[in-house]
């Protein structure tokens, strides 16, 4: 059988390393953060990483694990480069601590402990174990503690027992005793030493306490990027006479600093190489290596590693483990968060009610002065009257300068006049041939609109050629088609000849809702945890990127099928809206609307770190979304200057569907007048 890996011998200095860097860089844009690094772990032994803030340190830890990828050089990690198909670094191998707390305030302890217990495989009685073991040791409160709950120091307690749960062979610390009493620091220490007693286990343990550093076998001091010492702490001391540790450092940050005044610029290859005067500096400024190294070597003595194309796709292949873990992380932090969950559940339900009651239905009380010169109580003019809408329309009868006053005043929506023979001319005009224009005119009801609110005006044009319809039906039977409009509309193809604006606008507002709920929520959670280094732990932890995903994805459809059911109970049984077609098809529109909002929130979270711009972003491309494709007002008269096809955006195609022939009838009576071009039944030809 084929193996897996194929690699050439491994020379004894590479083996007995647990960490290799070999002439490391890493810029971010023209900012050098790693400059020509080469540093050395030996297998089985605590290194202590010491430097000042913004040397660089936690940016080489995360090029160890393999969340951030090197511009140049290499990294051997337990015998293979970070990230290596089918090698656990990052995985289970490695027990990483980040500097930033990293942990879900609305987990208990066990809850944190269990998670990445399920992340590395561990069994339920494996996990148990372990916990009751560092609870013990780490001083932890109860297990049912929230983290949110805890203080600054349990909290890093906590972070630290999830590094140690599996009992990696490299366990990576970036300032584990901050903030953590002198006790329980010595007891760390103490608990460090006597893991790496084994040969097993290597630790690189990164510090402000340059002092507690001394207790590990090999130091290395960094400053600006580069590595200036590295061996064992009593060594380095013997070396530049010093008493303490950290008076070693300090003489080796003024050498270095006087050197490089001198000197503005290292040689390519240089690695801040610092003796005791700057003569032995010169006579070593060729050399690539730290003093008091402890064995670097050259970077071609590093084996080159190849991985079979089973092994690589195992490696990309998703765990279900790790999305199982996933899914119960986010369902767990939804269940603490009631707030957030009734968001997330009753928002979606109160837009639609507030949109089904506000919005689309006819206006009421409207006031409309009516002028009316014909004195006979029965009058057309009287009977016409009688059919007006009378819960929409508010008959105020005026005089002439009266009515017209008041609707300058903006008292009345409108007049209605009669003329003093309204009765006699309308006759007239039904039963001759000809008629004169004075009788067209005498027999035609007047009508002055406000056209300030356009909505209101419309219905009042329909309710008074409605009203006429009913009265000339009343009066003439059969034979009122003589003085009927010339156009009948008949029995629509989709819809209602009733249906109203909020039978437009509901459908567009549904999807409108699942989708930006989805964005909104999609990139702000992403965004935070990975500002508060969530994300880069689990990542480390052996979680991709697409289980991640997968993940988020699942667990957002579940929200999303919940909102689904309250609206559609909502839209159906209580605001009666139609649905003429398939109740599955609607669903599943709905379903792949929230699926496209949480691929957009993916790709603002991707790109934006912070999550007031994440926040800016969602809601910036929510009104020309809006707008544009079609909810508000039909998208067939809109001539967009871009040169963008407005039928790419999310929302176009599902409002409007003016261009589909097939199936638009399973849109819970989506724009039934949006379908004009489709064909006319053979009743009207």
């Amino acid at each position: 059988m084929k193996a897996d890996l194929e690699a050439p011998p491994v020379s004894r200095e590479v083996e007995a390393s647990a960490i290799q860097c070999r002439e490391v860089c890493r810029s971010y844009g023209k900012l050098k953060v790693l400059s020509n690094l080469n540093l050395t772990v030996p297998q089985g032994h605590i290194y202590g990483l010491l430097g000042p803030s913004g040397c660089g340190k936690t940016t080489l830890l995360k090029c160890i694990v393999g969340t951030l990828k090197i511009c140049r050089g290499h990294i051997s990690v337990l015998g293979k480069p970070p990230a290596f198909p089918g090698h656990e670094v990052p995985g289970k191998m490695v027990g990483y601590m980040p500097q930033d707390l990293a942990l879900y305030n609305e987990f208990t302890i066990s809850d944190t402990l269990t998670f990445f217990g399920r992340i590395h495989g561990l069994s339920s009685k494996e996990t148990r174990a372990r916990m009751d073991f560092l609870v013990d040791f780490l001083d932890l409160p109860q297990k049912t503690k929230l983290v949110r709950n805890l203080s600054g120091g349990q909290k890093r307690r906590v972070s630290l027992g999830a590094a140690l749960l599996q009992n990696p062979q490299l366990l990576i610390l970036d300032e584990p005793t901050v903030g953590v009493d002198p006790v329980l620091r010595a007891k760390i220490w103490q608990h460090l030493v006597e893991i790496v007693k084994t040969g097993k286990v290597s630790v690189i343990i990164t510090t402000h306490y340059i002092e507690e550093a001394r207790q590990a076998n090999v130091v290395g001091l960094m400053r600006n990027g580069r590595l200036l010492a590295e061996g064992e702490p009593e060594t380095l001391m013997k070396h530049h006479s010093a008493a303490t540790l950290e008076k070693a450092f300090l003489q080796l940050c003024e050498t270095f600093d006087q050197v490089g005044s001198k000197h503005s610029a290292f040689p390519q290859g240089q690695q801040g190489v610092v003796l005791e005067n700057s003569q032995s500096f010169e006579s070593s400024r060729d050399e690539s290596h730290p003093i008091l190294g402890v064995g670097p070597g050259p970077i071609d003595m590093l084996p080159k590693y190849s991985a079979d194309w089973k092994v690589r796709a195992r490696h990309v292949m998703p765990k279900w483990r790790n999305i199982a873990a996933l899914m119960i992380k986010t369902m767990k932090r939804m269940k603490r968060m009631p707030g957030s969950l009734c968001f997330q559940f009753l928002l979606p339900v109160i837009q639609i009610s507030l949109m089904c009651l506000c919005i689309g239905g006819d206006p009421k009380g409207i006031q409309v002065a009516v002028v009316n010169n014909e004195t006979s109580s029965d009058s057309f003019s009287k009977s016409l009257l009688s059919f007006l809408d009378n819960s929409s329309i508010q008959q105020v009868n005026l005089t002439h300068t009266e009515a017209f006053a008041g609707a300058y005043n903006g008292e009345y929506w409108g007049v209605i006049g009669f003329g003093k023979n309204f009765t006699s001319f309308l006759t007239k005009r039904m039963v001759k041939r000809l008629v004169t224009k004075e009788e067209v005119d005498g027999g035609s009801v007047h009508v002055w609109l406000d056209l300030t609110n356009r909505q209101v005006a419309l219905m009042l044009q329909k309710k008074l050629a409605d009203a006429f319809e009913e009265f000339i039906q009343f009066k003439l039977g059969s034979q009122s088609y003589m003085v009927s409009f010339p156009i009948k509309f008949e029995e629509p193809i989709y819809g209602s000849l009733n249906s109203d604006f909020t039978t437009f606008v509901t459908p567009g507002a549904v999807l409108s809702i699942t989708f930006y709920l989805a964005v909104g929520l999609t990139a702000l959670s992403f965004v935070i945890e990975r500002k508060e280094g969530l994300m880069d732990r689990c990542w480390v932890a052996g979680v991709s990127s697409l289980e991640t995903i997968l993940a988020h994805l699942i667990s957002q459809l579940f929200v999303i099928s919940v909102q689904v059911v309250l609206l559609l109970i909502l839209m159906l049984l209580v605001f009666k809206n139609p649905n003429e077609g398939s109740l599955v098809l609607v669903v599943a529109l709905i379903v792949l609307q929230g699926i496209t909002g949480i691929s957009f929130g993916l790709v603002i979270s991707s790109a934006i770190d912070d999550e007031q711009n994440a926040n800016q972003a969602a809601l910036g491309i929510f009104y020309p979304n809006l707008i544009v494709s079609g909810m508000l007002y039909t998208h067939a008269h809109t001539h967009t200057p871009t040169p963008t096809d407005t039928n790419t955006l999310p929302h176009t195609l599902p409002h409007t569907h003016s261009h589909t022939h097939t199936d638009t009838h399973t849109l819970p009576h989506t724009l039934p007048h949006t379908h004009s071009h489709i064909h006319t039944p053979n009743s009207i030809k």
